[in-house]
């Protein structure tokens, strides 16, 4: 079982005895952040969204959730003070100048599952906030975008680590992350060495030993160094059951270091039971968590969405600042969208922006919002031929139903002009093995030898069709994409007709109104 399905299998047991469910805002809120639930369904949540949606605050509130009595824990600051707190507080976080609003009133509702039990505490804005001591008990740590400031600009660590007069207390980090380090630094290392001193509170400064005789430490690393090596030693020597926010993960990395940090930490996430939540800009970071564990945070209309398991495509174009052309048509899922690709022509592709958003769900919610907000163009979606009338009906009271209007008098006129569905009664996939299995002609366009037909007669199975494409090329020995386009094309070819209503459904969807 792979390290991801591990994870999904684990997350809702008591393997993870501490865990954090949910967080909600009343209308109040805080900062830009108001009227919506957040709900956590992974050990490692990675939350995108544009600048300034409320990514980092939702990260400062969970920080502020958790209590710890643990003295000798000091939360991952640049702080110097001899008294600073084994937890975090709303002032390291939210400061008012004069004149900014101070958010009273407002109230912020956590659920989370502790000693064998789903709880709930809610946190309430007066003068002050409510008292911290009736708050769970969790060791957390918050990697803020201050870890990526080189060391050599913190004038305090020069000055003590610089100093002939100053004791130095050295330890070598764990075989296991200096294995780690290793790795995602790709650099013959072979050993970190972590030095402290009592002049510096929540400061150590790592020095890498090269397998050359050469060594250097932080004041002399580039700020990908620093930044790797002082997170993954940090997190493994976190106590079991911690909670560890990380804003911006991809800060100080390239792309391929992105990718190796991210595989190391589902496997730490795993060993140590840990929960991990983070913000990210980064679509190499998206691109390997699995859907459970992807949230996109998008406003419309100044309301904050909260999307969950959005596709890659979906959560990119809106951090990228795509304009939508004369019609957005949303479909389920990459698949989805090449078929319409290859059943519109030219002059029709040229009028819309094509969407895959990762689920039918997802499909209603973003009509919906172009529905309630027309500032964001017409939109129309086309779910997979799987999507139930219930379905429809529940999600099209939860999404697209406008604030007094009344369900019965405007669904039906509505829904027929906002949804359409792919042929067939499930994903697309399913359409063409059923096709495929029916007719000798559309066997031998793909190969025409006797014993690629015995295997799509005999031993392809509808089951397969979550992976129909990778299965064909691997028999064929031919690339993935090659037999896309073979599959896709002769469908579109040949049973042209049974696709003809979405043509004519988003032809008429770019002259009306909705």
């Amino acid at each position: 079982m792979s390290i991801r399905k591990k994870l999904s299998s684990k997350w809702q047991t008591d393997y993870f005895n501490q865990r954090l469910n949910s967080i909600s805002f009343n209308h109040i809120g805080l900062r830009a952040v108001k009227n919506c639930s957040i709900e956590f369904n992974y050990p490692i949540t990675a939350i995108a969204g544009a600048n300034g949606i409320g990514k980092t605050t939702i990260l400062q509130l969970i920080a502020c959730l958790y209590h710890n009595l643990d003295k000798s824990h000091k939360p991952y600051r640049f702080s110097n003070s001899k008294k600073a707190k084994s937890y975090y507080t709303f002032s390291d976080f939210f400061i008012h100048f004069k004149g900014e609003e101070k958010s009273e009133n407002a109230e912020i509702t956590y659920s989370f599952y502790t000693k064998g039990s789903n709880k709930t505490h809610t946190l309430k804005k007066g003068k002050k906030w409510n008292d911290y001591r009736l708050r769970p008990i969790r060791h957390t740590d918050f990697f803020g975008v201050s870890r990526v400031i080189p060391a050599n600009e913190f004038s305090t660590f020069k000055n003590t680590f610089s100093s002939v007069g100053t004791s130095i207390t050295q330890e070598t980090l764990s075989l296991k992350s200096t294995e780690m380090i290793r790795n995602i630094l790709n650099k013959p290392l072979t050993s970190v060495d972590v030095n402290s001193s009592e002049k510096i509170v929540n400061f150590k400064l790592n020095s890498i030993n090269l397998d050359s005789g050469l060594s250097y430490s932080n004041f002399n690393m580039g700020a990908g160094e620093e930044v790797i090596i002082a997170m993954i030693s940090r997190i493994n020597e976190l106590p079991n059951a911690s909670i560890v926010l990380i804003e911006e993960l991809e800060l100080g990395l390239h792309p391929k270091a992105q990718k190796i940090l991210m595989e190391k930490l589902f496997h730490i996430v795993y060993a140590k039971r840990l929960q991990l939540i983070f913000t990210t800009h980064s679509p190499f970071l998206f691109n390997v968590m699995p859907p459970e564990g992807k949230i996109l945070l998008k406003k419309f209309d100044e309301q904050l969405e909260v999307i969950y398991r959005p596709s890659n495509f979906l959560a990119f174009s809106e951090l990228v600042g795509e304009t939508p052309r004369e019609l957005t048509v949303y479909v389920e899922d990459h698949i989805a969208k090449l078929i319409l690709q290859e059943l519109f022509n030219s002059s029709l592709l040229k009028r819309i922006n094509l969407v895959d958003v990762g689920s039918k769900e997802n499909v209603i919610r973003m009509v919906g919002a172009h529905y309630r907000n027309t500032s964001l163009g017409k939109a129309v979606g086309v779910a997979d031929g799987d999507l139930t009338p219930k379905e429809l009906k529940n999600w099209y009271k939860k999404y697209v139903l406008k604030e007094g209007e009344a369900f019965d008098d405007v669904f039906e006129s509505n829904s027929a002009k906002m949804f359409n569905k792919f042929a067939g009664t499930d994903a697309p996939e399913v359409y063409m093995v059923e096709k495929l299995k029916q007719n000798d002609e559309y066997i031998r366009a793909i190969d025409d030898s006797d014993e690629f037909k015995s295997f799509i007669k005999h031993e392809l199975s509808l089951e397969d069709h979550h992976n129909l494409f990778y299965v064909v090329a691997k028999y064929l020995c031919k690339n993935e994409m090659v037999i896309k386009a073979q599959l896709i094309g002769y469908m579109i070819q040949n049973y042209r007709e049974d696709f003809e209503g979405l043509i004519e459904f988003v032809e008429a969807r770019l002259k009306d109104e909705i």
